[in-house]
């Protein structure tokens, strides 16, 4: 089981996504030679944070192996 994070007001908490890398330029492929997979945003929730998602928009997310792996989350700390 996951650990529960606890933040102060206004407290801010981290995740690490990781996506399985497209190689090359515009047409890029995968490694495994699977058809890379483009977004056009992200939308990041999290089990019981009800209705607060991050929309991430950074123009196309592109990915392969329809592969994506997390950190745990954890408390961010302020520098």
């Amino acid at each position: 089981p996951a650990p529960v994070i606890r933040l102060a007001p206004g407290g801010t908490a981290r995740v690490k996504l990781t996506f399985v890398q497209v190689q090359g330029e515009a047409d890029g492929y995968c490694k495994s030679g699977a058809q890379p997979v483009t977004y056009p945003t992200l939308v990041v929730g999290l089990p019981g944070a009800g209705a607060h998602q991050v929309a991430l928009d950074d123009g196309v997310f592109a990915e392969c192996d329809n592969t994506v792996t997390a950190t745990a989350v954890s408390a961010a700390a302020l520098s």
